[in-house]
């Protein structure tokens, strides 16, 4: 509290509102408890006001609050209490306003937009891995299997050659012109040598023969638009307008037909079901089995078919 001393309505001098307040008390010969009853406060902040304590004590704004109330039990001045209080009491500490800082702007090296980047650059490239697949694998793997594709299969011979078509188209007429023009100019050495092909011939017709008794399941020549193989009691037959590479395994683990197939011919396989049948490509193929007409399409997965007949 402050030196200076004040006057009170009695003309008594106090330097602090404790004495006062204390002065005030005894004259009413009021007890410190019958003040802390009246004003409903502890004994001990009766005791801190007229010690001029402030241990123990509230925050300012209830000290004067106190101050008042104490004043109008014992009949002091009110106003005279709160100034010997305040001039005594140090300034209130300025008040401090929190730092305001801007809200920082989302950068590409933040960690969520990191993140998402990551995200997105994984599911491109896990659709790649699927394209990639779905497109050029399953062909890998039908190019491998065809080369090791086994040349004699149950006594069938199965081996096939490849046909490159001229880059230039001829008309039947003007290639049997060019075959007259060349036989009319051999016509003097195909006289000196008719015996030499007329042995050829028969070397050839000789080699035909046999080849078509070692076949005994395609009961059809290779110019026949239809093919037979396998025995058993259901049947497959196929329409080819496209070359396509076909596998046919019956219930059995028997291979009935594992080859090119090709456009413009068509498939007669027997075999016990279930069997199963893949087609290197659908688009190319038409089935029947058992003489029922089958949908290839809900089994399609790009150009490749796999299902078991029956469903």
């Amino acid at each position: 509290m402050s030196d200076t001393s004040k006057n009170n309505s009695n003309g008594d001098m106090f330097a602090t509102p404790g004495q006062m307040l204390h002065s005030q008390r005894e004259k009413q010969k009021l007890s410190i408890e019958e003040i802390a009853t009246r004003i409903h406060l502890d004994v001990k902040i009766i005791e801190a006001i007229e010690n001029d304590s402030s241990e123990g004590m509230p925050a300012a704004i209830y000290v004067r609050g106190y101050l008042r109330s104490y004043a109008k039990v014992v009949g002091a001045d009110a106003d005279e209490v709160i100034k010997l209080y305040n001039s005594d009491s140090p300034p209130p500490p300025p008040e401090i306003l929190p730092e305001v800082k801007p809200p920082s702007q989302i950068s590409s090296n933040d960690k969520p937009v990191k993140a998402f980047t990551y995200f997105i650059t994984l599911g491109l490239v896990l659709l790649l891995l699927i394209w990639y697949q779905s497109n050029f694998v399953v062909d890998n793997r039908t190019d491998a299997e065809q080369a090791n594709t086994p040349t004699n299969i149950n006594g069938t011979d199965v081996t096939y050659s490849v046909i490159n078509h001229p880059e230039s188209w001829q008309s039947p007429n003007n290639i049997a012109e060019k075959d007259n023009e060349e036989s009319t100019a051999a016509e003097p050495f195909e006289q000196n040598n008719e015996l030499e092909i007329i042995t050829a011939i028969d070397e050839m017709t000789a080699v035909e023969s046999s080849s078509t008794e070692a076949t005994p399941e395609e009961t059809t020549t290779e110019n026949s638009p239809l093919s037979v193989r396998g025995y058993g009691p259901d049947k497959i037959e196929m329409t080819l307008t496209s070359d396509s590479w076909i596998e046919i395994q019956d219930a059995n683990d028997n291979r009935l037909f594992h080859d090119l197939a090709r456009a413009g011919r068509q498939y007669s396989i027997n075999g016990t079901a279930p069997i199963t049948v893949l087609l290197g490509f659908s688009a190319g193929v038409t089935i029947k089995f058992n003489g029922k007409p089958f949908d290839i399409a809900p089994h399609s997965n790009g150009s490749v078919a796999h299902f078991i007949l029956p469903e």
